[in-house]
């Protein structure tokens, strides 16, 4: 009868772990999101026009989540470590957005033009989804729910790699136009 029980508190404790693990391994790392963006914006035959005064990225996060806003911090910081902050020869600049609330008054006061959204917007991402698609700004996220949800551009996981997730008539609404070789390795949503 021990046995089985040390098998079972061991099978428990290794299936918890597993879980948690699993959890852990939702999200693409914060450097190659980064890096996985700026790629993938190059893609977008529409990004010039986008573009004309420049690419404002905004970092939108929720400053009540320990995750966004870690989210958030490392964002940022994994951007500033790319040497060349362009996309097709436009420079990308970084504008932090400290909650939903903010968002509106960014859009105006810097002309974001694109919005990653961090974790932590679980009841309030149909209002920002809602504002982005009024306003044109390309979304982005590394939270694959949201992806699934209506964001333009997403990062998950699939068989441990990073998988793009582009829900096609979202991005065409905003005024991206991807070219087929990134639809191709991308999970595009119809």
């Amino acid at each position: 009868m021990k046995w089985h029980f040390k098998h079972l508190i061991f099978a428990l404790i290794l299936m918890f772990s597993v879980g948690l693990f699993a959890e852990q391994i939702d999200e693409v790392r914060m450097d190659l999101q980064v890096n996985l963006f700026l790629k993938i914006l190059k893609y977008d035959r529409n990004i010039a026009e986008r573009g004309k005064n420049g690419l404002k990225l905004g970092v939108l996060y929720n400053p009540a989540s320990k995750k966004s806003t870690k989210a958030f911090r490392d964002f940022q910081e994994n951007f500033n470590q790319i040497e060349n902050r362009t996309v097709n020869g436009i420079q990308v600049f970084l504008i932090p957005i400290k909650g939903y609330e903010a968002l509106s008054s960014s859009v105006k006061s810097y002309g974001v033009n694109i919005v990653y959204i961090a974790s932590g917007f679980d009841s309030q991402l149909d209002d920002i989804l809602s504002f982005c698609r009024s306003n044109k700004i390309l979304t982005l996220t590394g939270v694959p729910k949201y992806a699934e949800k209506g964001v333009a551009v997403g990062l998950g996981i699939k068989m441990k790699k990073p998988q793009i997730i582009i829900n096609n008539p979202v991005a065409k609404e905003l005024g991206a136009n991807f070219s087929a070789d990134i639809l191709k390795l991308a999970k595009v949503i119809k």
